[in-house]
């Protein structure tokens, strides 16, 4: 902002939806311990290659995957070997639990952790946590593709933001306790919820004769379902909305540009509308960028003269090929904006950590030259792999030879 006001700030999307993930996982105490169950259940077989031995016997697919807050995929990575292969888990916990030739320690351990992921709490929770994630993992790998643009980026957010709106009903909630009930079945566990062992309250008096007191929720399935389930998928959603404000402001001032053709049939005060937006947005004191008049003209001059729907993209590409700069110059301005507009950096910033791989200890003292050319080389690894190394080398060794014919 302080080289140009008129510069447009627009928060990555794959960020904010990483942050609804970790502000959903961190809302209460309930899911803190039981994200932190499963990265304890992680620890105590990883930290022994014996017990991974046993786990390896029992299970056969997928492997127990850490927990990590910085790795946008390690909360579904480390769910999906529990959410499918629990029994197995849960066999090899026993085997270390009846092992009389382990230390008491791994088998007190072992005792409790099977209790704890055998808890038909702990199922409900899995199950739930399963379905959110495996669709929002789903939307984050999409919005880290370079090529997303801001009106993709909303369709996703407002497709996830359905999910998560239909998922809250008494429906879903049946649906996760039935298949809570199909995995207690199998490790032959209750599939009804525990009482909860509660910490007594001190009373305290009232200080007036209107203040009540909230209702405790005897019930344990229906304190799950509101004090769990409930505002899990609501702490979602809130952030879910607050996060995306930003990138839908940005929507509706560039989202007319996307689909200029849908615009053809569309009278001239319903364009200019559009137009006089985008025209105050990109105005910084008495200057502007463009001019809403002529931007709705030019639109629909070229609708007339192209007469087919085009991506910005293309759009650009067209006035530039076709030298009409100078003809459209209101809608060439607002097509060059709205095409650098970043909605993600995740791209950019996986280059970033391709640095910790190549210069580790054993290259500390690389030149710079080396290391940017190692980058450059594990950062473009499609290019890289599609060259012809024999060809290089052969041109390399001819510009480097030292012989010289003799006439």
């Amino acid at each position: 902002k302080l080289l140009n006001p008129m510069a447009t700030f627009i928060p990555c999307a794959a960020h904010s939806l990483n942050l609804v993930i970790y502000d959903a996982a961190s809302s209460s105490g309930e899911t803190i311990n039981f994200f932190n169950l499963i990265q304890e259940l992680y620890v105590f077989f990883s930290k022994s290659t014996s017990r991974w031995h046993v786990l390896k016997k029992h299970v056969k697919k997928l492997n127990l995957k850490p927990v990590c807050e910085t790795r946008w995929e390690s909360r579904i990575s480390a769910i999906t070997p529990l959410r499918f292969q629990i029994e197995e888990i849960y066999d090899a916990l026993v085997e270390i639990h009846l092992d009389k030739t382990r230390d008491s320690i791994a088998q007190s351990t072992a005792k409790g952790l099977s209790k704890q992921i055998s808890c038909f709490k702990f199922l409900c929770s899995l199950v739930l946590w399963h379905d959110i994630l495996s669709k929002i993992n789903i939307v984050s790998k999409m919005m880290q593709s370079p090529n997303l643009n801001v009106f993709e980026c909303i369709s996703l957010h407002k497709n996830i933001f359905s999910f998560l709106k239909s998922y809250r009903t008494d429906e879903k909630f049946v649906e996760v306790i039935n298949e809570a009930r199909k995995m207690a079945d199998l490790l032959e566990s209750e599939t009804n919820f525990p009482h909860p062992s509660q910490i007594r309250i001190r009373r305290k008096a009232r200080l007036f004769e209107y203040e009540s007191q909230d209702d405790v929720i005897l019930d344990p399935q229906q304190n799950f379902k509101v004090n769990f389930f409930y505002f899990v998928i609501n702490v979602a959603i809130n952030s879910l909305e607050e996060r995306f404000i930003q990138m839908e402001k940005h929507n509706d001032t560039f989202g007319f540009l996307y689909n200029i053709f849908a615009l053809k049939n569309q009278t001239k005060n319903y364009i200019i509308n559009f137009c006089k937006d985008l025209q105050l947005y990109l105005t910084d004191s008495l200057d502007s960028d463009i001019d809403a008049l002529e931007l709705c003209e030019e639109i629909q001059n070229f609708n007339v003269i192209i007469n087919k729907k085009l991506t910005p993209l293309e759009i650009l590409n067209c006035l530039s090929m076709q030298n009409m700069e100078d003809i459209f110059p209101n809608l060439f301005i607002a097509i060059r904006i709205l095409l650098t507009l970043p909605v993600t950096v995740a791209s950019a910033e996986r280059s970033f950590s391709k640095l910790k791989i190549i210069k580790n200890y054993l290259r500390s003292s690389m030149s710079q030259e080396r290391l940017v050319g190692l980058a450059l080389i594990s950062i473009e690894s499609e290019i890289s792999g599609s060259l012809e190394y024999d060809k290089l080398i052969k041109e390399f060794a001819e510009i480097k030879a030292r012989k010289m014919n003799i006439i």
